[in-house]
């Protein structure tokens, strides 16, 4: 299928896009997401992270962009549009809420060069002012403190734990919870 025959929304910042996954992505996507490293702190994401889950990754991502009100973007480079992870927030809520909930990851080489932050404060402003979202909440593993730093320097506010409906992968039953509301936001954000 060609990568241009459905419309797509794309989120630009100044290092990043976001955007719909594309066929050329899959080799990249099964190498990044397919690494203990990171499907060890994601609940949802097969493992071992297979070329069949991402070609049903990429095909579903894009169905949704097609609507025209996507919840789920592939996080590339903007320079050269290479894909270093992906971003959503059709994320697990953790305990079930009906509320949606913010989730990312990044590939290995792309940890601690502040694409995390950029991603994740793109698409809250995305998820508040085109979508037109209340609130939104993002949950983490315990030991997960990197993550946990990224939702607090994006606006999340620690709101408390939670009882999980299912273990994490790493087995922790409980889990960190973060919340905002669109009156959090900055006017500038």
């Amino acid at each position: 299928m060609n990568d241009q025959a459905k419309p797509s929304t794309i989120i630009d910042t100044a290092r990043l896009r976001l955007r719909a996954y594309r066929d050329g992505d899959l080799s990249d996507l099964v190498s990044l997401a397919g690494t203990w490293e990171v499907a060890s702190w994601l609940t949802t994401l097969p493992y071992p992270y297979t070329e069949d889950h991402g070609r049903e990754w990429i095909a579903h991502v894009r169905q949704v962009h097609a609507t025209g009100s996507p919840r789920a973007f592939a996080i590339a480079l903007k320079e050269s549009d290479l894909l270093v992870g992906g971003a959503g927030l059709d994320g697990s809520s953790g305990d079930g809420i009906d509320e949606p909930s913010l989730g990312y990851w990044l590939g290995v080489p792309y940890w601690r060069r502040g694409y995390a932050r950029e991603a994740v404060g793109a698409l809250i402003g995305y998820g508040f002012r085109t979508l037109g979202l209340d609130t939104m909440r993002a949950v983490t593993d315990p030991e997960n403190a990197a993550s946990q730093k990224v939702l607090l320097a994006c606006g999340l506010r620690k709101v408390g734990d939670i009882d999980l409906a299912e273990p994490m992968r790493r087995g922790a039953r409980r889990a960190a919870l973060f919340r905002m509301s669109r009156h959090d936001l900055p006017a500038t954000a």
